[in-house]
């Protein structure tokens, strides 16, 4: 008898945490057990950027030093829980290089793909796209990784992230680099979301 009620107490537990993961960004991320101690100010990323999910802020910029954990919560762990909740949402994901774009791609994969995601939005990786830079999830998502500059025509996002779009500080003092951006920004990265679109610029 003991042992049924200890059972069912887990489980209920356990119902609960997947309800709240699904619910929260926090207990999204408390659920996966990543071993992540909020600060004061991730508690308040976290924040806005569930006012991000929720559409109430189309435009985020998140502006922190180096080692806050900044591209951690957004550009990591942020993205699966968007997807999770909005099953048939596509991310385009850019940062300064492609290989920094795939490198936050494939940690974004890797948690789509583990068992906590599927347990708590009950979908997983699609077998069929799984590539670091472009994948599906068997829902019809999609996420897309892009250097700044490359050539992104075709694709459609739902959400744009632009992490550490310049690179080293002799780009970010020149007039030809950040004009250059710009345009891209404007003519490539804009044009490719879809109405109502919401956009995260960290660095």
């Amino acid at each position: 008898m003991t042992n049924l009620s200890v059972s069912r107490q887990e489980a209920a537990a356990e119902v609960i945490k997947r309800r709240l993961a699904r619910k929260t960004l926090p207990g999204f991320i408390n659920y996966l057990d990543l071993g992540y101690a909020f600060a004061v100010h991730h508690n308040f990323l976290m924040m806005e950027l569930e006012a991000v999910e929720r559409g109430e802020t189309e435009r985020l910029m998140v502006l922190m030093p180096p080692g806050s954990a900044k591209s951690t919560y957004t550009s990591i762990l942020f993205p699966p829980w968007f997807m999770g909740r909005n099953k048939k949402h596509s991310v385009l994901g850019v940062s300064n290089t492609t290989e920094l774009a795939e490198r936050f791609s494939r940690r974004v994969r890797n948690i789509v793909a583990g068992q906590e995601f599927n347990r708590v939005f009950d979908f997983t990786l699609s077998s069929d796209s799984a590539a670091a830079g472009n994948w599906e999830t068997t829902e019809g998502g999609e996420f897309f990784a892009a250097g700044m500059g490359s050539a992104i025509a075709g694709r459609r996002a739902d959400l744009g992230l632009i992490d550490d779009p310049i690179k080293t500080r002799e780009e970010a003092d020149s007039d030809r680099v950040r004009q250059k951006h710009w345009e891209w920004y404007v003519n490539d990265f804009l044009t490719r979301l879809k109405p109502g679109a919401r956009q995260i610029v960290i660095q």
